[in-house]
């Protein structure tokens, strides 16, 4: 049949099916690739409403959203084929491409994220957006392609998120004492633990100005979580480092980098 035959409606009929066959495909493309690591669901970092949720740009938005995006916006004005082809053309050099495994970090805050969770073992969710400066809803976009992709790994630790790289492996107390060390109070009892192995309740309310009770309280989560042991002494308790945290302190003498005054000083005397 020759071509210059077919009529305008032949060819829109064409246009339409071809249309839906494009969107088929699109559809039909496969998800990313599985995360590796199991991530324990957490309520407290990213649960609750957002109110200040940054518009993700275009380009970070999936592969398929985007095209799905243009067809429907573009394509019900070209009736014809060749328009189609055209409009299609366009495409091509806007440089869209799919976020996987292999491209993940060419975002630069991605790339900046992956740096400080590798640097900062255990680090939270709050801390990530102080050292990005991102707002929380675009610190949470862009975290969760890292987790879905096995970059980073997201545990959870006294109901906060805790980060750590995908590629560095660490043992559930490791992980437990690296989180403790992002948050004053606990990081500011283990250093001084680490420094002065059987202190009482009392010694260490006098040394770092806290409260009898969050000792108490921390020290209690502390025994539970294999950390800490205490032994007693007439009417008092001596606490000190189990014998595996205290070697994971000897191991990793480069604290992770805290804002605390107080814990600074305690660094510095260990």
């Amino acid at each position: 049949m020759n071509i210059s035959s077919i009529g305008p409606t032949t060819m829109a009929r064409w246009s339409r099916i071809l249309l839906v066959l494009i969107i088929a495909m699109i559809l039909a493309l496969p998800g990313t690739a599985t995360a590796r690591y199991v991530v324990e669901p957490v309520a407290e970092e990213y649960a609750g409403d957002w109110h200040d949720l940054e518009e993700i740009t275009f380009r970070d938005l999936p592969l398929r959203v985007m095209l799905l995006h243009l067809l429907f916006t573009i394509l019900p004005g070209l009736p014809y084929m060749g328009e189609l082809f055209y409009a299609l053309s366009l495409l091509v050099p806007l440089g869209f491409r799919r976020v996987m495994r292999h491209n993940i970090l060419d975002d630069d805050l991605r790339r900046d994220l992956y740096r400080q969770i590798t640097a900062n073992p255990g680090i939270g969710t709050t801390e990530l957006g102080e050292l990005t400066g991102a707002s929380r809803g675009r610190l949470r976009y862009h975290l969760d392609m890292l987790i879905r992709e096995g970059k980073v790994a997201a545990v959870s630790y006294r109901n906060r998120a805790r980060h750590f790289a995908g590629n560095q492996r660490y043992t559930a107390l490791e992980e437990r004492i690296f989180a403790s060390l992002r948050d004053e109070t606990p990081a500011v009892i283990l250093t001084h633990l680490h420094r002065s192995p059987g202190a009482t309740q009392n010694e260490i309310k006098d040394q770092l100005g806290l409260a009898a009770p969050t000792i108490s309280q921390h020290m209690q989560q502390f025994e539970a979580e294999g950390i800490v042991v205490r032994d007693q002494e007439g009417r008092s308790f001596r606490y000190r480092l189990t014998g595996d945290a205290r070697e994971i302190l000897n191991e990793h003498q480069k604290f992770p980098t805290l804002k605390s005054a107080s814990l600074r000083k305690w660094r510095s005397v260990s």
